[in-house]
């Protein structure tokens, strides 16, 4: 699976990229929103990890992104963040975020979310597992 964990701190980063890594994973990184909203365009992966506060575009601006367009609005978005606030996983949920995970998250709750992806990647057509609805309202 390809993986992207976008994030501002280094240590995370290096973190998931060895864990998501040694379990057989393809893991891109990026340390800001623009960078990350890039790679996913050029290759987009299977799966994105995506902390919220970082400077400038902040993870719910890139996650708002990334929902609407038409090359990335099916890639699953996990939120990996401090934030614990409801608003916080709310606004996560609203935007079509798969799942919120609360820093710091274990590598056993981490290597549990991706496997559930996995799984229901698997059971649902092509373009059609991640969302309800579709991101745009003519649709």
């Amino acid at each position: 699976m390809k993986i992207l964990a976008i994030d501002d701190e280094k240590d995370t980063l290096a973190f998931m990229r060895d864990l998501l890594t040694q379990a057989g994973h393809q893991v891109a990184t990026a340390s800001s929103a623009v960078s990350g909203l890039l790679l996913a365009r050029v290759d987009p992966p299977d799966l994105v990890f995506l902390d919220i506060m970082m400077p400038g575009i902040d993870g719910h601006q890139l996650a708002q992104s990334l929902a609407g367009s038409w090359d990335t609005f099916d890639i699953p978005i996990v939120i990996l963040s401090c934030r614990s606030d409801r608003e916080s996983k709310a606004w996560a949920k609203l935007n079509g975020c798969v799942r919120y995970l609360e820093k710091p998250a274990s590598p056993s709750e981490i290597l549990k979310v991706v496997r559930e992806v996995e799984r229901e990647r698997e059971n649902k057509p092509p373009g059609d597992w991640k969302r309800t609805s579709c991101p745009h309202p003519w649709e």
